[in-house]
């Protein structure tokens, strides 16, 4: 009883330095300001708007739980933005020890310390930032943390054989579909890890299947209730983005999620050795690195384990790479970037795996204590630091958003808006990629504009970027000086007729409409009105 309630009090406190450690990971972005969707979402919840389906422009999405959660906050903070960024980092803090609880079920007491690792490991992954700084990556929060709870309870149950902790598993898959679609990988990985290794009383064919088949009947009444919802199969970003499994983009997607997996955000001067790696010496030089570490850890092994170690633990690092497969299939198809935080937030659940990976990887290959230690630690500053250099530009983007904000909602003189180049995100993070016109009806206490036009979107690799705008006869030449800074989604509106465009230069002829309509551009960090000739 005593060595129980010791075990409680040492989970709790480590519970405590978790949450404790991603609120100061995170705590730049605590008093961000609103980006992107969470104009769209929250607004809507604000506005009394409590429907669970949206996007149906592209598919739609049945989030419910997702939605509620922005229901909670609302009741408690309304429009501030503080309040929100807390929950998505307790839920991080409260993720990083559901993953400590699932590698104890995983690993024997001889690797015990790789659940720790682990959790640290995920607390402090910089590919994280964007489902944490985000609030409207909080999907991704909800999702996994109901997903742990399901692994933990599964793999408890057939340890115990108690249904109590089959119907907590359930339930929990239930909720984390609820969350976000991308849950419908926990049959496969539950079945994975359910063969984590030999025990004394060997689990029978007959109760995997039937506990894999609780897990496919509750998947098939969810898709069958999405779809009810939303009116399609497969919904989300589309048949096009979903369905696309051409060899190639498989291919690059799967390499981009097992390097981002492990890595922070490459570095931009990185592309063009990676673009033709084949022409690169300094690309054969990171092979050579990486074949003499594989080689290194091998030979590593040899020395400090017998062979029949060598195949549990084989076993084991075997279940958690196909666990890591399986996670990634609901997302394979969606793009992600080397280079930015763009998408990061689809690898936060399979990042579950990865991270227990390299905690069992560090656990097994170094038997020294203290030089485990040691690197576990450079490998948490090297990854913090990482973070800390993404929250700025998290809060960099948050700042600017407010900014243009204020700016449109107290220099409009009409109730009609057209924005040549609205901002769309900042080096990957979304400014107003979604959300500008909803944006200008988002203070209660501002007035409102019914009508918002956007030309087009650019890309912005600082706040600061200039555009060069020249102006004469109705004709506007809109020019970036970066190359970087790319217009997107062009379009003709009511007022402004596209001419032409070229990456970096659009050509607009101003026309008639029948609404006066202030006409603005960004450039230099805020939005400029367009003189009227």
């Amino acid at each position: 009883m005593r060595s129980q309630s010791t075990r409680r009090s040492t989970q709790l406190s480590l519970l405590i330095l978790l949450i404790f450690g991603a609120l100061v990971a995170y705590s730049l972005n605590l008093t961000n300001y609103f980006l992107s969707d969470d104009f769209v979402q929250i607004g809507k919840v604000l506005n009394g708007d409590y429907s669970v389906v949206w996007g149906r422009e592209t598919g739609g999405f049945f989030r419910p739980l997702f939605i509620w959660s922005y229901v909670s906050d609302s009741l408690i903070w309304g429009a501030r933005p503080f309040g929100y960024h807390l929950t998505n980092v307790l839920l991080h803090g409260l993720n990083s020890f559901l993953i400590f609880r699932l590698g104890r079920e995983l690993f024997s007491e001889a690797a015990k310390d790789a659940a720790i690792a682990a959790a640290i490991l995920f607390l402090l992954h910089p590919s994280h930032t964007e489902a944490v700084s985000w609030i409207s990556g909080r999907a991704d929060l909800i999702a996994t943390c109901f997903v742990l709870f399901a692994l933990t309870s599964f793999l408890i149950y057939l340890r115990e054989r108690r249904n109590a902790q089959m119907w907590v598993a359930l339930i929990a898959f239930l909720m984390a579909l609820l969350a976000k679609e991308s849950a419908i990988c926990l049959p496969l990985v539950a079945i994975v890890l359910a063969c984590r290794r030999k025990s004394e009383t060997p689990l029978k064919t007959g109760v995997l299947l039937k506990s894999f088949s609780y897990f496919v009947v509750l998947l098939a009444a969810f898709i069958g209730m999405r779809a009810y919802f939303i009116g399609a199969i497969v919904g989300g970003y589309g048949t096009s983005q979903h369905l696309n499994f051409a060899p190639g983009w498989i291919r690059d997607r799967l390499l981009e999620a097992a390097i981002r997996s492990v890595l922070p955000a490459l570095p931009e001067s990185w592309s063009t050795v990676l673009f033709k790696p084949l022409q690169s010496g300094m690309f054969y030089l990171i092979v050579l690195l990486c074949l003499g570490s594989v080689a290194a850890a091998v030979i590593a092994r040899r020395k400090q384990h017998d062979a029949t170690s060598r195949a549990t633990q084989n076993r084991l690092l075997l279940m958690l790479v196909l666990s890591f497969l399986f996670a990634l299939l609901p997302v394979i198809s969606l793009r992600l970037s080397l280079y930015e935080t763009l998408g990061e937030r689809f690898l936060y659940l399979p990042t579950i795996f990865s991270c227990l990976l390299l905690g069992y990887l560090i656990v097994i290959l170094i038997r020294n204590r203290t030089v485990r230690v040691l690197l576990l630690t450079a490998v948490a500053c090297f990854y913090s630091i990482n973070v800390y250099r993404t929250t700025r530009v998290w809060r960099e983007a948050a700042q600017l958003t407010q900014r243009i904000q204020n700016e449109l909602l107290t220099s409009g003189q009409s109730n009609h808006l057209t924005i040549l180049n609205a901002p769309d995100n900042l080096r990957g993070v979304p400014l107003f990629h979604n959300g500008l016109p909803e944006a200008l009806n988002f203070v209660p206490s501002g007035k409102p504009v019914p009508r918002v036009d956007i030309v087009s979107f650019q890309n912005l690799r600082k706040t600061s970027d200039h555009k060069e705008v020249n102006s004469s006869s109705g004709l506007i030449t809109l020019r970036s000086a970066d190359n970087f800074d790319r217009f997107d989604r062009i379009m003709s509106t009511a007022c402004v007729e596209v001419v032409s465009s070229e990456p970096n230069t659009l050509q607009l002829q101003l026309k008639p409409c029948d609404s006066m309509a202030d006409v603005y551009f960004f450039s230099d960090g805020r939005v400029n009105k367009l003189p009227q000739n």
